[in-house]
């Protein structure tokens, strides 16, 4: 059997290894000369050499087996008839609401069920010009909440209680359901597996009617039965290999570009495909496939003057080189695609600009050399995750967004960058090394949600921004000793720092350092305002001064159980629940509180108080107590009590003085 033509022809279509797995899988039907190779390329295209790695490590096997046989000697069930009724029948006896969309104001109505960050690329417009437009919305829809779903699922409750579904306007149109997901689960425009029945029996065969009334043909092929993930079924009925979707159209190895359910196949001799850019071998130009999409990656090789496309001979993984020149300048610029059409490698000694979007989609760039860019644009490598290591030396300023979403990149090193956007390195979980001695300004999201930065120092920053480092596990250092300004949630659930020093520092915003339970020194002589919530939860702190503070918010440094001291000389208000719950506070020096604050305050006073009488009754000595007996007659058992309740020792003295007078 392994020297077969059958097992030949499975071998030079997908691959060795994939031979190898059908040998395993499929002895009975490999009897049959023809049959399993039929089955497929009717299934499975060929535009990648990677279907036995996608389906084992996926550990989809068993699933793979059952969806073949579910292919081979099997006559399909005549589906079952229904009563006749109208999609919007169907999905309100389903529990849904359908809406048809019929202006961009009506597609923008249903934005607002989408988390941000979640949203849908068909609220970027023109989605009406190519498609019809639903909305299948759960009854209940408001009441399921995101948060409650922390493990995405793509048809699970909170994915399928809004749904769009788009039909395209083609000759044979092909359905797309899309989740409320979007690309937090694995292909989202195929929910069901784009199967309308699932949704509700009867489905498909109304939305039929429907489309036909208006001159379209539905296309059933498309229906994903077996789901692999980075894998989409076109309107051809064959799975896919795709490196990235983006606004409906999948761009995949092999020169092949999925749009709305069409292929469409690229000449190889003249075009290439890399990422979502079209690399013209002819006319020497560089275009995006889809126009609406805005990446200056093309602006920035607009002048070119040879394009030379060669195969990396040394290279194991089948990766080429396109070396390109530019009209004018002695430095060419390379870059190298992998065996999957993936941008993989960038260098460019002439660029001076990344302009906004510079390689905004690209997803596997794991070099990117650009020594003399100066400025960095927004949303740059945006969606990135295979870069280790950034560097711009000459960079000054670099704009919002910056490798958002990497969570590869360890090393990140600007030494002359100025002012840094928001949303940089936001959802990077990995970054270690974090160099940008002379920035002076930060703004929000940066290295938001990271977890194994145990440094950062700043020396030259005056401010830092919302957000900044919140969630970050992992830092034991911080320095930034001319910090003017710091935003709200900084370092907020920190667990690890222990000191926290910003000697210049004015104005701290709110929930910094929430969550702390580590921070034993806290200094900020010149801290004016500090926000609510600062601090709340610390376990460890045992003083905090702040000679010059004013205006101190509310809870802060609520379910602090070590403080001591507290010292506030110049401090007009305090708001509700500082020091809530606090056990340990014996010195409370603020003397200049306004009435208002002292009312918000009354607790702290009888904490203090009682805290205060707590130390004074741990001062007292067995001698004492002794003598106490002695002269007062107090009973055993008030003697077991006498340090819980001084107050009552200190009334039965008065007392007995009182008598003998």
């Amino acid at each position: 059997m392994s020297d077969s033509k059958e097992l030949n022809k499975i071998k030079k279509l997908y691959g060795e290894k994939f031979m190898h797995l059908c040998r395993s899988l499929f002895p009975t039907l490999l009897e049959q000369e023809g049959l399993l190779t039929k089955v497929l390329k009717s299934s499975f295209a060929t535009n990648s050499r990677k279907l036995y790695e996608d389906i084992t490590n996926s550990k989809l096997e068993e699933n793979f087996k059952n969806y073949i046989y579910s292919k081979i000697n099997v006559e399909k069930e005549k589906p079952e008839m229904v009563e006749e009724k109208t999609p919007y029948q169907l999905l309100d006896e389903n529990g849904y609401d359908l809406y048809e969309c019929n202006s961009e104001e009506d597609i923008q109505s249903f934005k607002k069920y989408y988390k941000p960050g979640e949203e849908l690329c068909t609220f970027r417009g023109g989605r009406l010009e190519r498609c019809v437009v639903f909305w299948a919305v759960k009854k209940n829809a408001e009441e399921i909440k995101r948060e409650n779903f922390n493990n995405p699922k793509r048809e699970d409750e909170y994915g399928t209680s809004v749904m769009g579904i788009q039909f395209t306007k083609s000759q044979n149109s092909t359905v797309s359901i899309k989740n409320r997901y979007n690309h937090k689960v694995n292909n989202p425009d195929a929910t069901y597996g784009n199967d309308l029945d699932r949704i509700a029996p009867g489905l498909t065969q109304s939305f039929e009617k429907l489309l036909s009334e208006r001159g379209l043909t539905l296309n059933r092929a498309n229906i994903e039965s077996f789901n692999i993930p980075g894998y989409v079924v076109a309107g051809d009925g064959k799975y896919y290999k795709y490196n990235m979707e983006i606004n409906g159209i999948y761009y995949c190895p092999g020169n092949v570009i999925i749009d709305h359910g069409e292929v469409r196949q690229l000449e190889p001799e003249k075009q290439e495909l890399i990422d979502y850019f079209i690399l013209d071998k002819e006319n020497k130009t560089l275009s995006l496939y889809d126009p609406s999409i805005e990446d200056s990656f093309i602006d920035s090789l607009k002048k070119i003057d040879s394009i030379e496309m060669v195969n990396d001979k040394e290279s194991k993984t089948k990766k080429k080189i396109i070396t390109i020149k530019e009209k004018n300048s002695n430095e060419p610029i390379t870059i190298e695609i992998d065996s999957d059409n993936n941008i993989i490698s960038y260098v460019n000694e002439n660029l001076t600009k990344l302009e906004n979007n510079f390689l905004r989609f690209n997803t596997q760039l794991s070099k990117f050399m650009v020594p003399n860019v100066t400025d960095i644009g927004d949303y740059v490598l945006e969606n990135n995750k295979g870069l280790r290591k950034f560097e711009a030396p000459n960079a000054v300023k670099i704009g919002n967004n910056l490798l958002k979403n990497n969570s590869q990149l360890s090393e990140f090193i600007v030494p002359n960058v100025r002012d840094i956007g928001d949303y940089v390195l936001e959802d990077n979980e990995g970054l270690r090394k974090f160099e940008a001695p002379n920035t002076v300004k930060i703004g929000n999201n940066l290295l938001k949600n990271n977890s194994q930065l145990s440094e950062f120092i700043v020396p030259n920053v005056r401010d830092i921004g919302c957000n900044v480092l919140m969630n970050n596990e992992g830092l034991k250092k911080f320095e930034a000793p001319n910090a003017v300004k710091i935003g709200n949630d900084f370092l907020g659930s920190n667990f690890n720092l222990n000191e926290f020093i910003v000697p210049n520092a004015r104005d701290i915003g709110d929930y910094v350092l929430k969550n702390n339970e580590g921070l034993r020194k806290f200094e900020a002589p010149n801290v004016v305002k500090i926000g609510n919530s600062f601090l709340m939860y610390n376990s460890q702190l045992s003083e905090f001064i702040v000679p010059n503070v004013r205006d101190i918010g509310c809870n802060v440094l609520m379910s602090n159980e070590g403080l001591k001291r507290f010292e506030a000389p110049n401090a007009e208000k305090i708001g509700f629940n500082f020091l809530g719950t606090n056990k340990q506070l014996s010195e409370f020096i603020a003397p200049n509180l306004t009435n208002e604050s002292k009312e918000d305050l009354a607790h702290l006073f009888s904490v203090v108080e009682k805290n205060s009488e707590k130390e004074e009754a741990q001062n007292i000595t067995s001698t004492d107590i002794a003598k106490l007996d002695k002269e007062s007659q107090i009973t055993t058992s008030e003697l077991s009590s006498v340090k819980k309740f001084i107050n009552k020792i200190k009334n039965l003295f008065k007392k007995k003085e009182e008598k003998q007078i």
